[in-house]
């Protein structure tokens, strides 16, 4: 072989080991990004790709019953310091129902009151639903159950 030949392939394997070597290491960044996704925050929650933190616990799953109306399909999420609790209220009664602002006591899994959050239902006729969206400039997405009231004045 020739010295020019020599160094041709020499600086082909060397290429070669470098792109190996840059493709481990995109590689393993990737699968921490990737993990991120799953990254668990705690029990009660994991976080999103987008940093959403999402509550998973089963006591969100069980619909609520109160002063003849049911809450139900509860999602609770936070992101940059804002938490969300979403759900679908269905006023099950015969009768005219709402037009009051509820209390909606958030808890952990020991019982302890996180915060109280006021909230507005609307009056709803016999079957109507509305969507309860109350959010708050706190971390709650940790909540185990929440628990609701009319709100006392």
């Amino acid at each position: 072989m020739k010295k020019k030949e020599k160094i041709v392939i020499g600086v082909l394997i060397a290429i070669t080991i470098i792109a190996i070597i840059a493709l481990i290491i995109m590689n393993s960044k990737g699968g921490k990004s990737a993990s991120k996704e799953n990254k668990t925050k705690s029990d009660m929650s994991y976080e999103l790709e987008d940093g959403t933190q999402l509550n998973t616990s089963s006591k969100l799953n069980e619909i609520k019953k109160f002063d003849g109306m049911e809450i139900s399909n509860i999602q609770i999420t936070q992101k940059n310091n804002v938490s969300l609790l979403l759900a679908k209220i269905v006023n099950t009664s015969n009768t005219k129902q709402g037009g009051y602002v509820i209390d909606i006591k958030i808890i952990d899994k020991q019982g302890n009151e996180i915060k109280t959050v006021p909230f507005l239902v609307k009056e709803l006729e016999p079957g109507e639903t509305t969507q309860l969206n109350a959010s708050a400039t706190f971390d709650f997405v940790d909540a185990y159950d929440f628990v609701i009231s009319k709100k006392e004045w």
